[in-house]
Parts: C-alpha cells; structure tokens; sequence
C-alpha cells in the first residue's frame, strides 16, 4: 500500500454518469436487466465501501463485488482505501432513495440483503456497482452470475486506467507467470493475468497452466464435476495461446493455484473486443 493518505472522491452525479456512458459505450456487455422486481428503498448511510444500511435497519451488501478492506494486524491510517472506498459509496448512495433487486442469493452468512442497487429507472440494474467499479473503488468476485459479465467490463475500464484500488501494489494485477509474486499472496484474494502455457488433465481435475513447471506460474484449476456445470472448456473459452484473467484465493499446492468454480472467475481478454 502505498504512503498516500487520501483519495479523491468523485460526486454522486459523476459516479452516476460514468455508469450512464459505460452503458452507451460498451460493446460487448449489455446493461444488465435483471426479471426480479425491485423494491424502492432509501439509503441512510454506506457502512463501508460495498455494503449500506438501509433506514429501516436493514444492511444491503452490493452483490458480485468487494471492497478493499483493512487487513488484520493493519492499522486504518496504513490502509487509505478502506475509508475512500466507504466515502465513494456515501457519495453515490447516502441519502439516496434507490431501487433494490435482490441477488440469486439474497442474503449472505451474516444475515445481511445481497442485492443490486441503481438509481430509480436506472438503464442498468447493476448502476451503482458499475461506477463504483469503473472508477476502481470495488473489484468483482466472479462469483456472481447475475450482471457478471456487466461488472467485469466495468471493473476492466478502472484496471486499463489504474484507478483506485488497481494503482496499489497489494490490489494491483498480477503477472500469471511470476510464480514468486502469487506465493507470496498465499490465502488472498487476487487477480492474475497471463497467456495460458497448456491445459492439462491429471487425477480427476483439469489444470490451465500459465508456464511450464507449476512452481514458476500460476494454475488455475478445475474439477471434472466443476467443469462439466460450467459447460466445459471452450464454454470458458479456455485453450493454449489464450490470454486470460482469473480472480481467486491463491492456494500453494506445489506452486501457487486458483481454484475455479464460477464462470466469472475466468475471462478471456484477447478475444475480439476484449474481455468476453
């Protein structure tokens, strides 16, 4: 992290509007429109950078995506990105009365909604996430399949920038061929790229290697029941010569590894057009 104490917060009207002209410039992701009805509800305030209390008393955790949080053993002061990525969601929702639809999975193990928000009659139901994300205050999980493709592409304007959280040394992309680097990130959260060196398949599982020895680069793995949900390889658009991104806890099984479980958690970004 570096020595930078504050960021700069855009206004509510810019975020709104970056969301408004990523939506008439993108190419190859639509809006999202989701079928679930929205209910009308008003925000009090942001709790932190990805989740708002509600004035009814609920807390509503924006779906698909993550903000930076301190880590344990950090003090606030050492990690400025905690409090911008709150203050960002505040100026974009505090005291704002929004359309709420809620997620495929509409609470989370804390008992909090997990749901999209955007402005009423928004264009896109994933508004608030989308300029959030555009300006690098959130990053996605790929866990949601719901607008996953919506936020990616919203996420991947803020990484070709260097916005927020991607111009930080502990958020920023990895390289999938520097083997040295994901180790050191064992049990993070982290987004890698990389040009896939093979794909193979070895006791039961399926392995997209980014190099030719396991410990040098980076593996992103699949089960055989975990491939067959997603559709299969070329469903992932996965094969050798394919630059990837993958996102993912970083495992050390002989060299660093992403176990892969949702479609979102891989995307194929030399394809016509970009990410797909």
């Amino acid at each position: 992290m570096s020595a930078r104490g504050s960021f700069v917060v855009p206004h509510a009207a810019l975020l709104l509007s970056v969301a408004i002209a990523l939506v008439a410039g993108r190419a190859t992701a639509a809006p999202c429109a989701l079928a679930v009805m929205p209910e009308t509800v008003a925000v009090e305030r942001a709790i932190d950078g990805d989740t708002v209390l509600l004035d009814d008393g609920r807390e509503v955790r924006l779906a698909g995506v993550s903000a930076p949080k301190t880590p344990l053993g950090r003090k606030p002061e050492e990690w400025p990105l905690d409090a911008a990525s709150r203050e960002a969601l505040e100026s974009a929702a505090g005291g704002q009365v929004l359309e709420l639809r809620l997620a495929s999975r509409p609470t989370d193990r804390y008992g909090r909604l997990v749901g999209f928000l955007a402005p009423i009659e928004g264009p896109d139901h994933a508004g608030m996430a989308v300029a959030l994300l555009a300006q690098g205050w959130l990053r996605t999980t790929g866990e949601e399949r719901d607008c996953g493709a919506t936020l990616r592409e919203a996420e991947g304007q803020a990484i070709a920038r260097r916005l927020g959280l991607w111009s930080e040394p502990y958020y920023e992309v990895r390289n999938a061929e520097d083997g040295a680097s994901l180790s050191s990130a064992a049990g993070r959260f982290v987004v890698a790229e990389g040009r896939v060196a093979s794909v193979r398949q070895a006791a039961g599982r399926f392995y997209v290697n980014f190099g030719a020895r396991w410990r040098d680069a980076l593996s992103a793995t699949l089960s055989e029941a975990a491939l067959r949900r997603l559709g299969g390889l070329d469903a992932l658009n996965v094969k050798a010569g394919a630059r990837l991104r993958v996102r993912g806890v970083v495992e050390l099984r002989r060299g660093p590894t992403i176990t892969v479980t949702e479609p979102g958690q891989i995307d194929r970004i030399d394809a016509p057009g970009g990410a797909r």
